[in-house]
């Protein structure tokens, strides 16, 4: 949980200073811990052979494929919102050289994370 709430930190501190989610930090740290959350989720269901769990095969109108999957990912997202509080983030300090460490950790673990996912779609269809 603590790891959980120093990467929530980081990406806060990340979205209230930069980019196009300024105005929307704590949504925009939420959706992508979501995001983080899911990739391991499907990470998992590839290791197993469970791909057949995910709600959405293709085939249908690509909206009610997005809305399939929002439905999907809803519960992890409300857990994420129920666990990490914006005060929490607000209020939150850290050792400015412990926050440029976890920022680089972060960014590979997501990279990791990523990569990961696509070897193990790659070896589920045969390609490697």
């Amino acid at each position: 949980m603590k790891t959980l709430k120093f990467a929530a930190y980081l990406l806060y501190r990340f979205y209230s200073k930069n980019g196009f989610a300024k105005n929307l930090p704590y949504l925009s740290t939420t959706t992508f811990l979501a995001f983080l959350l899911y990739i391991h989720i499907f990470q998992i269901f590839a290791i197993f052979n469970l791909t057949s769990l995910i709600p959405t095969d293709g085939n249908e109108l690509k909206v009610a494929n997005w809305l399939k999957m929002a439905m999907f990912m809803l519960p992890m997202f409300l857990i994420i919102i129920f666990l990490i509080k914006k005060e929490d983030l607000v209020n939150a300090h850290y050792d400015e050289k412990k926050v440029k460490r976890g920022y680089v950790y972060l960014i590979a673990y997501v990279i990791i994370s990523f990569a990961f996912l696509m070897f193990l779609a790659l070896v589920k269809k045969g390609k490697i």
